[in-house]
Parts: structure tokens; C-alpha cells; sequence
């Protein structure tokens, strides 16, 4: 039996999805998190390795049974750095098939809207926007990390609600509720353990991350300090996307998916986004994504093999996400 392997490693976690050819079997694994700028090579590869047999066994299938393989890995963005995935899936025992890798925005906007070109702006740990013509030119916006990127992301939130925190403790921002949340989750009483608590004892970017649902529910009962962080993340998010478009017109009333944990939340923040990037990209067409970004590696693993993207082979997609 062929099979043809999708495969999303976020900030957070790694997907797998493994179909036949005719999009009729299928199945999926998880992992933890597959970005190699905040994981080991070591444990990006055991990462991906059980995902992979996770999806295979599900399919009823096994690795050496994938002919086509496509990975969309965040943080990856040189030749060099897909080079190393690819071996790293050959290791995975995938030597034998055909392996594609480029960053995991791609595969967003592959199964966001089922191949056809525009925008896709992943909001999840990270943040990043990609466009992708008629003719595959593409270009990134945003996406370069948390120190320099990650506007709007849930790394953003979490900090910027860490920053409102030691700001109303010194007295230099009004209070709100959202000190005591953030006190509450870092386990402290007062100011003078935080840096204790970051700094010694260590934050990760994903535990920060973890901490936007919380500012989210809070600026849904009008906690003031929530709502601006909220306003700032959308407003930030809306400017990638502007300048994404600005660079590379993918049409002159782009279609456009949001993607990732936080983005396809049905919160206040996603409103908050949706208005901000309709005001700084008029014209724009928000779309519910078709697929995953999965299920768009997956599909970009039988359009790298030959197969013609329809709309049969999409709803098969379809149906087995479900």
C-alpha cells in the first residue's frame, strides 16, 4: 500500500496525518513541539518519529509505506535548515520516499484554502503571515521569533500581560484584575519573587504562551488592561498582514485564512483581528479554512507526487479530518 504523509510541527505540538490515494483511509498522530529554535534537533526528531508511527498505525500502515512526505515545521526558513529536517525524516525511516519541508505557514495556506493563492496568518505561540501567487511567488511576513516577531501571538499576550503585571505593581498602570491573574499563574505573592521566578527558575516561551486564554477571558469581562493588550496584538497582527499584501499582491481582493490555536478561537480576540485586518487591507476576503494545516501537508504530499488538486480530493481530506 502507498501512503502520503502530512506533517505540522508548531511551537507547541507535532501532527502527523497519513492517506491512501484516493483520500478514503486515513490517520493521524501528535507530539510535542517541533520548532528546532526551541527544542533540540534530538527531540524534534523523537517528536516527529512518534507522531509518524502514531498516524501510520492508525492508517494501518507503516512508514515504509509513505511515498510522499511533506512537513510544514515552524522557524524553518533556510536551505540549510530544511536540509537537516529532511534528514532528520529520513531517519525516521522515510529515506526512500519523496520529502518536501518548508515553514509551517505554507501549509497553512495550502489547506486554509485548498491550494488556491492569497494570505494565511498563523496566531498561535508565534505569529506569521505568508502570500502565495497564481504563479508561486510567495513572501513572509513576520514569523522571526519571539525576541524580534511573534507579534499578536499567544507568546505576545502572555508577556505583554507579565510587563502590565510589574507595571501596576510599581504603580505606573492602573490596577486591574489581570495583576492577580498573572501573580496567581507564577506562583508568587509580591514583585519581589518575579525575577526570581523568570529568571531563575525559568520561563519558556511555550508557558508564556500559555497564558493568552487567560488574558482573553479576562478582556471579556472588560478587564481594561486585557482589552488594550488585545487592541495592540490585533493591530499588530493587521500590520504584518498590510505589509504582506503591500509586498506581494496575491490579488486585488485577497482571500485570506487565519490559522493557528489562538486565531481560530471564536473569542473577542479573533473579532478584535478580523476588524483590524479589514480595516488595513480593504477588500480582503476572510475565509473559514477548508482543511488544517495538517491536512494541508498532506495535501501538498499528493500534489508534490503528482496528483492533481479537485474537489474530490479535497472533500476526501475533509472527511477524514473529521
Amino acid at each position: 500500500m502507498s501512503v502520503f504523509l502530512g506533517i505540522d510541527c508548531g511551537g507547541s505540538r507535532t501532527r502527523a496525518f497519513v492517506v491512501d490515494e484516493a483520500c478514503r483511509r486515513g490517520g493521524g498522530g501528535e507530539s510535542g513541539q517541533g520548532n528546532p529554535h526551541h527544542a533540540s534537533l534530538e527531540e524534534v526528531q523523537a517528536h516527529l518519529k512518534e507522531a509518524i508511527e502514531q498516524a501510520c498505525a492508525k492508517a494501518g500502515a507503516a512508514p515504509r509505506d509513505c511515498v510522499s512526505v511533506f512537513a510544514g515545521m515552524a522557524g524553518v526558513t533556510r536551505p540549510e535548515s530544511r536540509e537537516e529536517v529532511k534528514r532528520r525524516l529520513a531517519a525516521c525511516g522515510l529515506g526512500h520516499a519523496q520529502i518536501g519541508v518548508d515553514h509551517d505557514i505554507r501549509i497553512a495556506l495550502a489547506g486554509g484554502l485548498a491550494g488556491r493563492p492569497g494570505l494565511a496568518l498563523i496566531v498561535g505561540t508565534g505569529s506569521s503571515c505568508y502570500g502565495r501567487t497564481a504563479d508561486a511567488r510567495t513572501w513572509q511576513s513576520g514569523g522571526w521569533g519571539a525576541l524580534v516577531g511573534d507579534e499578536g501571538s499567544g507568546f505576545f499576550l502572555g508577556r505583554e500581560a507579565i510587563t502590565a503585571a510589574a507595571r501596576m505593581a510599581d504603580g505606573r498602570q492602573p490596577e486591574s484584575a489581570l495583576r492577580a491573574r498573572v501573580f496567581a499563574w507564577l506562583g508568587i505573592g509580591d514583585m519581589t519573587e518575579l525575577m526570581h521566578r523568570i529568571y531563575d527558575r525559568g520561563l519558556s516561551r511555550t508557558e508564556i504562551a500559555a497564558f493568552a486564554p487567560q488574558v482573553v477571558e479576562l478582556a471579556e469581562k472588560g478587564d481594561a488592561a486585557s482589552l488594550d493588550i488585545l487592541d495592540r496584538g490585533a493591530a499588530l497582527l493587521a500590520e504584518i498582514t498590510a505589509a504582506n499584501h503591500r509586498k506581494l499582491p496575491t490579488s486585488p481582493e485577497p482571500e485570506m485564512v487565519i490559522t493557528g490555536g489562538l486565531g481560530t478561537a471564536p473569542t473577542i480576540y479573533r473579532k478584535k483581528i478580523e476588524s483590524a485586518i479589514r480595516a488595513g487591507v480593504p477588500g480582503v476576503r476572510l475565509r473559514e479554512a477548508l482543511l488544517s494545516p495538517v491536512m494541508g501537508a498532506a495535501l501538498l504530499a499528493l500534489t508534490q507526487a503528482g496528483r492533481p488538486v479537485t474537489d474530490g480530493l479535497v472533500q476526501g481530506l475533509k472527511g477524514l479530518s473529521k
